[in-house]
């Protein structure tokens, strides 16, 4: 069935992926969860021995808190009911003297179902002894009083658990327990209980040989045990938001559809565990978040279904190379930066063969019940580099706002710096620069607006679709308006206006391509009216840099009115320019440029009373690029000269 061909490459890959099952990772992240397992933040971790006898505890700090658990198919969508996890859980599952400490009448209840479903897997053919000892610890019924002993948890005047000792951000007697079983005759055994190998296959065949109801599974094609409760916690622990769901049996899903939810679609329990958890392994490794995660993430992620690498989807070009051992080096033409190119997607192309299978999905939730698909494709390995080089060639420009770790200073703390990089910038940076409003000297957007901008950005990658001119539009206006932000966001947004600006043209008119160099020979009349503007602005910064002088110039200042009203704001810029030519003083190189711009912008168009197309802003961006490398040959030139002179 084609509507659910994700499940389907999701399976795949964790089949595929089958080695990567419960593997430590030495990033951090969550290993593939094996089927039946899911996750949890755990506040305290409590060490028994073999026996069943408590030995110490910790309260655990926030970076350590993700504990795999195995889960029933029933706990892993808990709400509010009573259906405890298997093995490890909160204090009103897992501690028999609950009640003696918290006023809860329904905490026995709570306690016996979940002794009583640990005792059957302690008593079946599948038990684990480190599961066993913690059946034997937890069946004397004095978890709590061993943890107020070691001070662990705090009580009042009356004995009771005080409810406002927060563990972070959870209150102490809402705190969630995990376990370490120490065997002293096999010291050298893993006693994490939720890293342990061996427990994590006793619960897989203890859990599967309990499943009974039979059902055709839609992706497998054979009848077996399915499933009607599929795991959420997709994006993230916190995540209630699932991909399937049929649990409105009296409300609106069926109505004038099915009469059943078997009739939709059935997947069995094995299938939906282990798509689900490919799904969250690849968010977690290599997937793209943007938004709170509180108010519902936007995700996006690619991954090849033999877990092969692949290139990094909504990064910036300097990304891609960044594994290259001439990262560093800065490419100055086009022609370099294809070649580089091409090297970089290239390596990606060894593993990523016409019989690679690569997949692309985004999604998001609008409650926090339902995740949807908001994006899908599959491609062929070559067809998705293919398409991935054509963004990076065609979006290509050079900019010089990317800020990278550049060790420690003297009080421990991350030093970073600028680097320059030829490319395509990444999706998020170019929100920022259509979109973003300053605050705190930082580009920031509402989450709402990155979310549905990077979804609009998505298929100009993919899929070769055309860029959306309204988000070129808003860069090049932004960038037109120098003075409404720092110099280093002006400077951001100008470059990636540039590069959308390229990204857009090519696309519209095929063959047209405009260099990151200076087109001397260009006479397009935007062109040639961006190039006056920055002469004239080169003019007078000189001039005022002479006296020390610190502020923006005429051109800056006038420069959306300029682009606006190009004829008339010329005359206004020139005027002011007049002192400024006369402080430089004699035969000056600038104002000749000046001239020789000028006089090959015809008089009809000079004196057109049409605003200037945004094509200007590539203009202004190479002539005023001249200069700026011109500024730092000369500094570099001075520079060695000094060396020269102290050797």
């Amino acid at each position: 069935m084609k509507y659910l061909g994700w499940i389907d490459k999701l399976y795949d890959t964790y089949e595929n992926c089958i080695s990567e099952v419960g593997k430590r990772r030495t990033d951090k992240k969550i290993p593939l969860l094996p089927v039946g397992h899911s996750t949890q933040n755990a506040q305290i971790e409590v060490v028994i021995d073999i026996e069943g006898n408590f030995r110490r505890a910790r309260i655990l700090e926030k970076e350590e808190q993700v504990t795999i658990i195995p889960v029933t198919e029933d706990s892993a969508s808990r709400g509010n009911g009573n259906f405890p996890h298997a093995l490890c859980d909160k204090f009103i599952y897992v501690a028999g003297d609950y009640l003696e400490y918290v006023q809860n009448e329904k905490s026995e209840d709570y306690f016996n179902k979940y002794i009583e479903q640990l005792e059957d897997w302690c008593s079946s053919m599948h038990k684990n002894k480190k599961v066993c000892a913690v059946f034997d610890y937890l069946k004397k019924k004095k978890l709590i009083k061993d943890l107020v002993e070691q001070k662990i948890l705090t009580c009042d005047e009356s004995g009771n658990l005080k409810k406002d000792i927060k563990l972070g951000t959870v209150s102490q007697i809402d705190a969630f327990i995990r376990f370490k079983v120490e065997d002293t005759e096999n010291p050298s055994s893993e006693t994490a209980v939720w890293l342990d190998n061996e427990i994590y296959k006793s619960y897989i065949e203890y859990y599967l040989n309990k499943e009974k109801g039979t059902e055709l599974c839609y992706i497998k094609g054979v009848s077996i045990p399915y499933s009607e409760k599929h795991p959420s916690k997709v994006r993230n622990s916190g995540d209630k938001a699932k991909l399937i769901s049929a649990n409105d049996e009296s409300g609106f899903t069926y109505r004038g559809r099915f009469s059943d939810k078997k009739q939709a679609v059935i997947v069995s329990y094995e299938v939906s565990q282990k798509a689900h958890n490919a799904l969250r392994w690849l968010i977690d490794i290599q997937g793209y978040r943007f938004g709170n995660p509180k108010d519902g993430e936007e995700v996006i992620v690619a991954w090849g279904t033999n877990n092969q690498k692949v290139p990094p989807l909504l990064a910036d070009t300097d990304d891609i190379f960044g594994e290259e051992e001439d990262s560093l080096i800065i490419v100055s033409t086009q022609k370099e930066y294809a070649q580089r190119l091409n090297k970089a997607i290239a390596g990606y192309g060894c593993e990523l063969d016409t019989n690679a299978d690569i997949v692309i999905m985004g999604l998001n939730s609008a409650t926090t019940g339902r995740l949807s698909i908001t994006y899908y494709k599959e491609l062929k390995g070559p067809d998705f580099l293919n398409r991935i080089e054509k963004w990076h060639n065609t979006c290509s420009w050079r900019h010089c706002y990317k800020r990278i770790l550049d060790g420690t200073d003297e009080k421990g703390k991350n030093k970073y710096k600028t680097i320059e990089f030829i490319g395509a910038p990444a999706p998020k940076e170019i929100v920022r620069a259509a979109f973003g409003v300053e605050r705190n000297e930082k580009l920031e957007v509402d989450d709402k607006l990155i979310k549905s901008t990077i979804e609009r950005l998505l298929p100009c990658i993919i899929d070769g679709a055309r860029l959306p001119y309204d988000i070129v539009n808003s860069a090049v206006n932004r960038a037109s308006n120098p003075i409404s932000m720092n110099y280093f966001n002006w400077e951001k947004t100008l470059s990636i206006a540039c590069s959308l600006l390229k990204k857009y043209r090519n696309d519209k008119f095929k063959k047209e391509e405009w260099d990151m160099a200076l087109d001397e020979n260009q006479n397009d009349r935007s062109y040639l009216f961006g190039r006056l503007l920055a002469i004239a602005q080169e003019i007078e910064a000189w001039a005022i840099s002479i006296t020390g002088e610190k502020r923006d110039t005429n051109a800056e200042r006038l420069m959306h009115q300029f682009k606006l009203h190009p004829y008339k704001t010329w005359g206004i810029i020139t005027n002011k320019l007049r002192p400024y030519i006369a402080r430089l003083g004699g035969k000056n190189i600038l104002v000749e440029l000046m001239t020789k711009v000028n006089s090959r912008i015809s008089f009809e168009d000079f004196t057109s009373l049409k605003s200037l197309e945004d094509s200007y802003i590539l203009g202004y961006y190479c002539q005023r690029q001249v200069f700026i490398d011109e500024k730092n040959r000369r500094i570099a030139d001075k520079n060695e000269k000094k060396l020269e002179n102290i050797n």
